[in-house]
């Protein structure tokens, strides 16, 4: 609904609409119409994709230079922890951060007009961070650490972000199970080939030669490299074309100040949404233990426990990360398909149990590296589990959200996220520095992902809980028509376009573009 008063975006030259945005367009699955803030999601989700495998290759790098150096003192330790524990103090360390700092950071997504700004911002420094990584070294892994935590910070500060624009996209749950399905998709497709090009290429070059450590900072560099040139790419395209930016929801209320306003609303709106919605208040309470939050969590988890406890080389971590990566497609259709059959909340209930199942299949079975082998399967079982679980949580979220407060809600939902997010990598990092086994403390994750399962049994009726905040949406939209003169735009809209469905740029858009998503889909729900 915000987009019918956003400005209009920058006009995409023809020819480079033609090569760049085309792999990754995605049109309305019921009108066919091509949508462009569905394709910017594409595009920055596919950006975000190979910056997020990069952390496995750097990490490993950085767990091994690690131990290296203690090994080299005579000490287990490294600057007061285990080598084992460098990768999920980091987690720590970002996940507390974004925990305290996101109501401020989702105060300016509402109360100012500079929700693009910080998109785009976050993106660029995300995309430094990971370029700083290419200098890695026995000598700057350290340096190399603190990047990855304020790379990590800036990719939660950028989901928010995006979380923001999703809710415009439509309101109809087929719709964004649609949409959010094609998200993921784009992103594993691009990971997944991102991770076979470093696979293959570390696979023939001479660093294998001069020992593990050798090809592991090799590797790393050149994952940090390409990964800078695919976010550099995809990110700027996205928020210089695709996304537009977006007028400040609301203003600061008297009393408050924009360090203070979103820590009040997220207290004031959690009281609203505890007291009248139920199924929303219970899924949220599931979000605390499910690990979207804590992706960064399960994959520096998951790094360290291949690296120590299975000894798995990095080109052999990155043949797990390649199954997953390609299983995370059908698991995507699966949550769509399993989105219109039996609703999001069970798709997500399901998702969410595999995994638990999965986990617990790999700390009860990977006893030490004589069982590497069966790693390769279960992680073939874990990709389609996630690529099946994050749609379907998406779609559930704007699904049961009240309309006209998306962009509150999608910021408590994230911040909901980000509250236990951090407790994992703190369990385990205790564990770990106690000498527990290994896979106790893996097994941590699915104890977490078990609990959120059982919360959302909680929720109710998924049918109920659509139909209570379905009244929302008719009477925001006359709200929004008879405050905003949202009508009067979308007729200067087509004055200016003078009704013609191209924009100039190249791109089947609609002729209202004011109308794009938003106020379409509520109109027709």
């Amino acid at each position: 609904m915000a987009s019918a008063s956003s400005t209009r975006r920058i006009v995409t030259p023809k020819w480079l609409s033609c090569w760049l945005e085309f792999p990754f367009r995605i049109k309305n699955n019921q009108t066919g119409e091509y949508v462009e803030e569905a394709t910017a999601h594409a595009m920055d989700y596919s950006a975000r994709g190979p910056i997020n495998q990069c952390g496995g290759f750097v990490g490993s790098a950085m767990i091994r230079l690690a131990a290296a150096k203690a090994m080299k003192a005579g000490t287990p330790t490294i600057y007061g922890m285990k080598p084992s524990s460098v990768l999920t103090v980091a987690s720590l360390i970002v996940n507390i951060s974004a925990g305290v700092t996101m109501p401020f950071v989702g105060a300016l997504v509402d109360h100012t007009d500079h929700r693009k700004i910080m998109g785009t911002v976050s993106a660029f420094i995300m995309t430094v961070a990971v370029a700083v990584q290419i200098a890695i070294s026995e000598d700057t892994w350290l340096a190399v650490w603190i990047f990855e935590i304020i790379g990590g910070y800036f990719l939660i500060m950028h989901q928010v972000c995006t979380m923001a624009y999703l809710p415009d996209l439509t309101h109809e749950s087929a719709e964004m199970g649609h949409y959010t399905a094609r998200f993921m998709m784009n992103q594993y497709l691009v990971q997944a080939c991102f991770t076979l090009v470093i696979i293959l290429v570390s696979t023939y070059w001479d660093y294998k030669d001069d020992g593990v450590i050798a090809s592991t900072i090799a590797t790393a560099r050149l994952s940090a490299g390409i990964a800078t040139v695919i976010g550099f790419v995809l990110f700027t395209y996205a928020w210089t074309f695709l996304f537009r930016k977006r007028p400040k929801l609301r203003s600061i209320p008297e009393g408050s100040n924009i360090f203070t306003t979103g820590f009040r609303q997220i207290a004031i709106t959690t009281k609203h949404v505890f007291s009248k919605y139920r199924a929303l208040r219970w899924f949220m309470m599931a979000l605390l233990f499910s690990p979207e939050a804590g992706a960064g969590v399960v994959l520096s988890i998951s790094v360290t426990f291949l690296t120590f406890h299975v000894r798995m080389t990095v080109t052999e971590i990155a043949i797990v990360s390649i199954i997953m990566l390609f299983c995370n497609v059908p698991g995507a259709l699966i949550s769509r398909f399993m989105c219109r059959k039996i609703n999001p909340l069970n798709s997500f209930r399901c998702a969410v149990m595999i995994n638990a199942m999965v986990n617990a299949l790999i700390a009860g079975t990977v006893s030490g590296p004589e069982k590497k082998n069966l790693v390769y399967p279960y992680a073939a079982m874990a990709g389609v589990a996630f690529g099946w679980m994050f749609p379907s949580q998406r779609t559930l979220t704007v699904a049961i959200i009240p309309k006209g407060q998306e962009t509150e809600m999608m910021g408590l939902v994230s911040f909901f996220g980000q509250i236990l997010g951090w407790l994992p990598a703190l369990i385990f990092t205790i564990m770990n520095e106690n000498g527990v086994d290994m896979r106790w403390s893996l097994s941590i994750v699915g104890y977490f992902l078990a609990t959120s399962c059982c919360l959302t049994f909680f929720c109710g009726s998924y049918e109920d809980a659509v139909q209570l905040v379905a009244h929302t949406s008719d009477a925001y939209l006359k709200e929004y028509s008879r405050n905003s003169g949202v009508d009067n735009f979308f007729d200067e809209e087509q004055i200016k376009d003078g009704s013609d469905d191209s924009d100039g740029s190249g791109t089947n858009t609609p002729s209202i573009e004011g109308k794009e998503n938003g106020v379409v889909e509520m109109a027709r729900a």
